[in-house]
């Protein structure tokens, strides 16, 4: 089943997007403007780099490290021995950089930075999907890295979730506090509003209100989008009675029922059978381990 959480069609299209491209830009100049090295009087010529693992896992960052490698290294040639998203093994070459010596060193550690950290992040989302099993695991918008951090959990076999604030209609608690809408109100924006609507729930009851209201003011429309219920911190077990409450009730089809909070490697087992479609973790993005590699230099000949 697809579901709205996947948004990676809004980084990738035959390439990366302008959206992907400007977060590539902004962080690979943040990271160069603060690590600055301007001179260097005892590197010369051109020189063979080659990024080599140190343990296994899932490659990501090739996109990013062709782009810092493009735009800061004149005249570099990048050969890859992987393809985003492909495992590796520890002892083998990743890829293998040509480019002027001071220029290769000058980014080195930005290029061993993105591609350890963001592979690391793929890897750590390959892990936790495949002890999901059929349940899909999303990102969240707890990221140190925004979209690069999403880009890697989408390669990794996971769902980028929201973009932004603004991809997407999320009313949470806070949003609540702050509307003066009815719940009813609320709802009915999401018929005209976005493709992907969630609302977070903090109990059952509500999420049961929230459900029999959604269901009342669908009645009679054509087409109808599924709500994604996020149930907040209501733990797998109180997830798959509601579930199976909208089993009974026939309604189950019509709602994307997201797992969150207090979601670990140490509980998707319970997760995979909690009856939702999807569990969301800010921990793939905020404590994944980096990926160990090493970038060794020689005289290119």
């Amino acid at each position: 089943m697809a579901l709205p959480h996947d948004r990676s069609g809004l980084l990738w299209n035959d390439g990366p997007t302008a959206r992907f491209t400007k977060s590539m830009e902004r962080w690979i100049n943040a990271m160069y403007s603060d690590d600055p090295s301007d001179t260097d009087v005892i590197t010369a010529g051109q020189s063979v780099s080659r990024i080599i693992a140190k343990e296994d896992g899932v490659l990501s960052g090739r996109p990013v490290l062709d782009y810092l490698i493009e735009n800061y290294c004149n005249g570099a040639t990048t050969e890859w021995n992987f393809t985003e998203g492909q495992g590796f093994e520890k002892g083998q070459e990743i890829a293998s950089i040509v480019a002027k010596s001071d220029e290769i060193l000058k980014i080195e550690r930005i290029c061993m930075n993105l591609i350890t950290r963001l592979s690391g992040i793929a890897s750590t989302t390959s892990k936790w999907s495949e002890q999901l099993g059929g349940v899909f695991l999303a990102a969240t918008r707890k990221t140190n890295w925004g979209v690069l951090d999403k880009w890697a959990v989408h390669i990794g076999g996971g769902l980028t979730h929201r973009l932004d604030r603004s991809d997407g209609l999320m009313i949470k608690e806070n949003d609540f506090s702050m509307s003066k809408l009815t719940l009813e109100e609320i709802l009915s924006t999401f018929r005209t509003a976005t493709d992907f609507p969630v609302i977070e729930v903090v109990s059952s009851d509500q999420a049961l209100s929230v459900a029999n209201s959604w269901i009342e003011l669908q009645s009679g429309l054509p087409t109808t989008y599924q709500l994604t219920l996020m149930m907040d911190n209501l733990g797998p077990e109180n997830c798959r009675e509601f579930s199976d409450r909208l089993v009974d009730m026939g309604l189950r089809q019509k709602f994307v029922l997201e797992g969150s909070g207090r979601v670990r490697w140490e509980n998707l087992q319970d997760w995979a059978q909690s009856g939702v479609d999807v569990v969301s973790s800010g921990s793939i993005t905020m404590e994944p381990r980096m990926i160990d590699m090493t970038m060794l230099m020689e005289v290119s000949k």
